[in-house]
């Protein structure tokens, strides 16, 4: 069975234009003027289940970032810089202004939304998007609507998944739960703490599921009191009997259907805490209604994205695994791209890493050919498929979930020979990611002052990305994980065992794009030779070839050469005695120094 479809999105113009009309005709009774749609869910998660994509089925877009704002007489449509061509390509533009950046949304919503009544689902909403809201237009008056009023348009809507929950093992998870609990209640500061996001809760109980396609999250809260056992908000029917006397004592199970309301009465007299950033306003009002609340960043989710050394030992294995799956992908790559469409790479990726033991995917694999490959997170559809000609740049952003890590890697790969033009290009990208890899850094420093390093060389020519330069991947968890990254907004701290991406990028609309991703694991501090300070660092946990055929090596730096030649010689010596014999070849062949690609 495929890790993924390739079916094209099945909501057309005309469905979208009749839901749009179908919401606006409800608005008097609703006593509103308009409505948000948001792409979250009741878990404010980014990957949904297809059951919950409410934003795909109102507008036609199928990305992870936006929102809609539909009024009486207009609409807008919210993404980010990653989304922009794939949102001018969904959603109908003669129904919703499409705008990319938050200064253009302020603009819109400013125009339009002065003095209005506007209906929102606060179950769907983290608290601190609806103050942004608030912010925004002091004039709006925000009406909350339960359950959100596109439910009752969407007739054909399918049925929720309840995935059954799988043990993660103690020698893969690292520490038990009652020593995470330890820690967690180490670091709250009040009487109870709130965890919203179903990742962190995963990883604190050492579970792994299958509510959502590719991350193998459990859909769960929990409430944990200084003292005494955890209220987990969960349906009871994913746990079999051994799960469940796993927790005794620690937990006590609460129908998922009982939140928020319940938070109520277990927040009586009590000050609790929770992250605005990641928990409805359904959830946070019901504290407020029983105890007091204190807004804060979740401290459990800190100390997950702070891998402990089984973690790290298993993101290692995995990655090693995947290098193997990359190698044999890569050279059958330059032996049959030419005539092969996007589906077939997709699949003859899938196929090498199942044969490696991946358990799935971790996100839709992005292979965009030409200028697919300019749509920064691109998804191949039947529709869109592009059969792959000499010379076109191949864009492809994968990743593995292992039982043991969670992968998320991106080369930029050309069918034939590249020209000198691109060359520069994608080696500018290439001096970004270097220079990330490479840096060190004092503790304490967040992500945002380490952005500027992978833009550097790109900015001097006149080029940028819109989209961050790195985030936080799971311990055989979720590829997207909060708090690290490294982009503009970057405002965590980078921290020893956090792992990120590093993946720099060029994207000319029409033609092709450029990515060149790899994953890093933040080492502990030391001083480096002859200065006073500790500094941290970055390992590059990735194994896999950076075709030096499309490099310009004479706007690299010795450093730069020397990173990279080092880089190469530790992926032969990691993958060579794993792959087959006609894939070693190429795969020795690929890891020459940079001097040698000549010839």
């Amino acid at each position: 069975m495929a890790y993924q479809t390739f079916a094209t999105p099945a909501v057309r113009p005309t469905d979208i234009h009749a839901r749009v009309a179908a919401l606006r005709a409800r608005f008097d009774s609703l006593g509103v003027d308009g409505v948000v749609v948001p792409h979250e869910n009741a878990y404010q998660s980014e990957y949904l289940p297809a059951s919950e994509e409410r934003l795909h089925q109102m507008t036609g877009f199928s990305g992870s970032a936006g929102r809609a704002v539909i009024l009486r007489d207009s609409a807008l449509f919210e993404t980010d810089g990653r989304y922009a061509l794939q949102a001018k390509a969904q959603v109908p533009g003669d129904l919703f202004t499409i705008v990319s950046t938050a200064d253009d949304a302020r603009t819109f919503l400013k125009e339009h939304l002065d003095g209005l009544r506007l209906g929102y689902d606060p179950s769907l909403h983290a608290r601190a998007s609806v103050e942004r809201l608030s912010a925004t237009v002091e004039t709006v008056t925000l009406v909350p609507l339960s359950p959100h009023p596109m439910d009752g348009l969407w007739l054909d809507r399918p049925a929720s998944i309840c995935a059954p929950v799988r043990a993660h093992p103690p020698h893969l998870a690292g520490r038990s739960t009652a020593q995470k609990l330890d820690d967690i209640r180490a670091a709250m500061g009040h009487d109870a703490l709130l965890i919203a996001a179903a990742d962190t809760v995963t990883w604190l109980f050492n579970w792994r599921g299958g509510d959502v396609a590719h991350t193998p999250l459990v859909l769960a809260r929990a409430f944990v009191p200084k003292d005494g056992p955890v209220t987990l908000f969960l349906d009871e029917s994913k746990l079999d009997d051994m799960l469940r006397s796993g927790i005794s004592g620690i937990a006590t199970l609460a129908p998922a259907a009982d939140y928020p309301a319940a938070l109520t009465e277990l927040s009586d007299g009590l000050t609790v805490e929770a992250d605005p950033q990641g928990t409805s306003e359904a959830a946070l009002a019901a504290i407020e209604a029983g105890g007091t609340l204190v807004a804060s960043p979740d401290p459990a989710a800190r100390l997950k994205a702070i891998k402990n050394p089984a973690e790290v030992a298993g993101m290692r294995d995995a990655h090693q695994r995947d290098g193997v799956a990359m190698a044999h992908f890569l050279a059958w790559f330059d032996e049959h791209a030419v005539g092969k469409t996007e589906i077939d790479c997709v699949k003859s990726l899938e196929a090498f890493r199942r044969d490696v033991g991946a358990r799935d995917i971790s996100f839709d694999t992005i292979a965009g050919a030409g200028p697919n490959g300019a749509i920064i997170h691109y998804r191949v559809d039947e529709a869109s498929n592009r059969v792959i000609a000499e010379g076109d740049v191949v864009l492809i952003d994968s990743g593995g979930q292992y039982d043991d890590g969670t992968t998320d890697i991106t080369r930029t790969l050309v069918a034939g020979t590249p020209s000198d033009a691109f060359r520069i290009n994608f080696t500018r990208v290439l001096k970004g990611h270097i220079a990330l890899a490479r840096q060190r850094f004092p503790v304490g420093a967040t992500g945002a002052e380490l952005d500027t390093l992978a833009r550097a060389a790109l900015w001097n020519a006149g080029f940028d990305y819109a989209h961050g330069t790195g985030h936080g991947v799971g311990a055989a968890l979720a590829v997207h994980e909060a708090p690290p990254g490294i982009s503009k907004k970057g405002r965590a701290p980078i921290e020893p065992g956090m792992i990120v991406s590093n993946e720099p990028g060029d994207y000319h609309e029409g033609a092709y794009g450029i990515r060149i991703e790899n994953l890093v694991l933040v080492l502990e501090p030391a001083v480096p030779p002859g200065g006073l300070k500790p500094m941290l660092s970055f390992e590059t946990l990735t194994l896999a070839p950076i075709d030096t055929r499309l490099v310009a090596p004479h706007i690299l730096s010795p450093a730069e050469i020397g990173w990279l030649d080092a880089y190469h010689v530790r992926v032969l010596g990691a993958l060579s005695g794993d792959v087959a014999p006609e894939a070693r070849a190429w795969l020795t062949a690929r890891c020459k120094p940079i001097a040698d690609i000549a010839g």
